[in-house]
């Protein structure tokens, strides 16, 4: 799975953006001066595939009244919107709703995320569960 397109309005310290990614390569490089909205950028990303536990108490930017987040995965369309009354979320595929969008980003977003320090943090069994489904390795034959 893989972010096709990216737009954030008044997110954190973005005021807008509007990035399509190029499938043919593996990496997006996000630079720019300290203050500029990097960390910003990446935290649309998770905010909108995280799922409540990934919010933060204050998401839409100082002195705006409400925030988007669109993402384009190919298959899914992401939409989550804030106000100061919560966010609403909207996976759609192929222009059709998806009845329960945090249940499917949260089998997704598993696939794709991996918290490197979260991992040196857990117990070793832990690990390697964590290793194993990753890896999609079955060794139930084995153990």
């Amino acid at each position: 799975m893989r972010i096709v397109q990216i737009e954030a309005e008044n997110v954190k310290r973005l005021r807008a953006v509007n990035v399509r990614i190029d499938p043919a390569t593996n990496m997006l490089v996000v630079g720019g001066d300290n203050g500029q909205g990097k960390t910003s950028f990446l935290d649309a990303i998770m905010y909108a595939l995280g799922g409540k536990g990934a919010l933060p108490s204050e998401p839409v930017r100082h002195g705006q009244k409400r925030a988007v987040i669109k993402l384009d995965l190919g298959q899914y369309q992401v939409e989550r919107r804030f106000t100061a009354g919560g966010s609403t979320l909207t996976v759609s595929a192929n222009g059709a709703e998806i009845g329960s969008p945090q249940g499917i980003l949260d089998r997704l977003y598993a696939k794709l995320a991996f918290d490197p320090l979260a991992f040196t943090l857990m117990k070793p069994v832990d690990q390697l569960d964590t290793l194993r489904k990753l890896s999609g390795v079955d060794v139930s034959e084995i153990d």
